[in-house]
């Protein structure tokens, strides 16, 4: 029942509880009434028992010291008038039975001992009195009441009661019923204006109010929520079309910074390139044409030139690949990441190094993806662990992978110099290098585009290491591959 109770109507609760109250307190004063009426009934019938008994043994005395059994038996007989009277005895000053009421013969009377038991016993009422004359006990009178008249007077009470108060509880149910309308539907109408306006989203309902009591109160408050709800409604529609225009405004200016970087990255592409050529073209003529007619000052200066260009278009290729991997749109399948990182390997392998190398690829991993994407961040992450090993005397290169709930880890560690996990937040920045250019080459943009490659297929990308003792780096990338 208690399980059901909050399913029940706040109407049917209110009637309920009245009800259950109300009953409870009429079964009680039954209860009390009837346990009162035995109580007073009982203590009527031993009186009335006693008084009987003191008249009878008054009358028996004489008739007791002179045994006339005629005089005790009439004295006797005169109890059959008396309904409730189930048996008498009257004993001599020996404990002999000289009558009893009907005649019963005398064995059936009890023995006057002290195993007799007085007062109520059972299902009757029992007394034993002592007959005195001149102070002086000359015998016992035992009277025997049987209590069915005080049953049905308890009957006939509980069922007056009970009557009495099932016509209570039905005027209580009537007078419940109009009196739970005062509570209830004040709160019903109100949860019906809470209801109106949470399926039409009408904000100008209001719910209405009577009284100043607490529910009055409640209806006020309720109100006045509403109608701050209301205006802050109000206020956000304003805000959001001021919001949409703004919106339209810089959507139409990123649209045109869009177009210009795209025409930036053409001209990076094109114009710049090509000034580039001119300059390590003419570098390279210079050395070979005129190279004996320079000092040693003029050929340094000549070679610094070369280089510079050199780390230039280095610098314009990292950007255009940077910037390629941020605009161009997803085509995501299943790739063989463990194949990829082999061929990749294999070209690397190329480079002339005379490190002694040993890779270490994981078979069977496989990812899914932009295959483009994806070939560019594992390169640039192979190439550092390739380059900033080279100085050990074994470089060795390690991919792994292994499932972490619904993503897939991969990593890649080398046994490289390492870097200061304290500059663990500048690692993934562009132009950001841990490292001078002198102790390894690099434009400082790899690992910037390892990040956004990551971050377009909605993965992540953590670095661990010590200085002296290598680098990991760890992608993750979801295993349902709904990167978009």
């Amino acid at each position: 029942m208690m399980g059901r109770w909050r399913y029940w109507r706040l109407k049917t609760k209110l009637l309920f509880l009245t009800l259950f109250t109300s009953a409870l307190g009429i079964t009680l004063v039954c209860a009390s009434l009837i346990f009162v009426e035995n109580q007073n009934y009982r203590k009527q019938l031993e009186s009335e028992l006693h008084v009987i008994a003191g008249i009878l043994a008054e009358q028996s005395a004489a008739a007791l010291v002179f045994e006339d059994n005629e005089q005790l038996s009439s004295i006797i007989t005169s109890l059959k008038r008396i309904d409730t009277i189930r048996q008498a005895c009257v004993y001599n000053q020996q404990g002999d039975v000289m009558t009893s009421l009907s005649g019963r013969p005398q064995g059936q009377c009890p023995s006057v001992g002290s195993s007799l038991e007085v007062g109520f016993v059972g299902d009757v009422y029992q007394l034993l009195m002592p007959v005195t004359l001149d102070n002086e006990v000359v015998g016992q009178l035992f009277l025997s009441s049987h209590l069915e008249v005080l049953r049905g007077h308890i009957r006939t009470f509980v069922s007056v009661a009970s009557g009495i108060g099932a016509v209570i509880l039905i005027a209580l149910v009537f007078l419940a019923l109009r009196l739970q309308r005062i509570v209830s539907e004040p709160i019903l109408k109100l949860s019906e204006t809470a209801e109106r306006i949470a399926q039409d989203h009408d904000y100008s309902i209001r719910a209405p109010v009577s009284g100043t009591d607490e529910l009055g109160r409640l209806g006020n408050t309720f109100n006045e929520m509403i109608s701050t709800i209301q205006q802050q409604n109000r206020r956000i529609l304003e805000s959001r079309d001021s919001l949409e225009r703004i919106v339209e405004a810089r959507t139409s200016e990123l649209s045109m910074a869009n177009r210009e970087l795209e025409a930036f990255s053409y001209s990076v592409s094109h114009d710049l390139r090509q000034p580039l050529r001119a300059v390590e073209g003419f570098g390279q003529a210079l050395e070979e044409d005129c190279g004996d007619q320079l000092n040693e000052i003029g050929k340094d200066y000549l070679k610094r030139i070369r280089a510079a260009s050199v780390r230039m278009a280095g610098l314009i290729d990292g950007l255009l690949v940077l910037s390629r991997v941020s605009r161009q749109s997803m085509e995501n399948q299943t790739i063989d990441l463990s194949q990829m990182l082999e061929e990749i390997a294999e070209e690397l392998q190329d480079i002339s190094d005379d490190v002694p190398t040993e890779i270490l690829i994981q078979p069977g991993m496989w990812v899914v993806g932009d295959s483009r994407m994806l070939r560019v961040a594992f390169q640039n992450l192979m190439a550092n662990a390739w380059k900033y090993s080279a100085k050990e005397e074994k470089r060795i290169v390690e991919v792994l992978s292994r499932r972490e709930g619904r993503w897939v880890a991969i990593e890649v560690r080398d046994n490289g110099v390492g870097f200061d996990m304290r500059y663990i937040d500048k690692l993934f920045v562009a132009f950001n290098r841990l490292h001078t250019p002198s102790e390894f080459g690099g434009t400082g943009i790899g690992l910037a585009t390892v990040y956004r490659v990551v971050r377009r297929h909605h993965g992540d990308i953590s670095a661990t290491s010590q200085l002296g003792e290598g680098a990991s780096f760890v992608v993750k990338l979801p295993v349902s591959g709904d990167q978009g």
